[in-house]
């Protein structure tokens, strides 16, 4: 298959350049991450806080539900 986007006329039925392998990925190509296990596992203290805020939401959606199909 032609490659559309090359401007040179001499390269229509060419094949196309080969991209480079990325490169293996390791704890330091996402230097703002945050981990939520700690060293021997353990969950760390924004696990913690996104359970709660789960378990908030989901019991929120559960009270909104009843209300909203409790009778009279």
């Amino acid at each position: 298959m032609p490659d559309l986007w090359d401007t040179n006329p001499d390269n229509i039925f060419s094949p196309p350049d080969e991209q480079p392998d990325p490169a293996p990925s390791s704890q330091d190509d996402y230097p703002n991450e945050v981990t939520l296990n700690d060293e021997r596992g353990r969950l760390r203290l924004p696990a913690y806080i996104m359970i709660a805020l789960g378990i908030a939401v989901v019991a929120i959606l559960l009270v909104v539900v009843g209300l909203r199909f409790a009778p009279g």
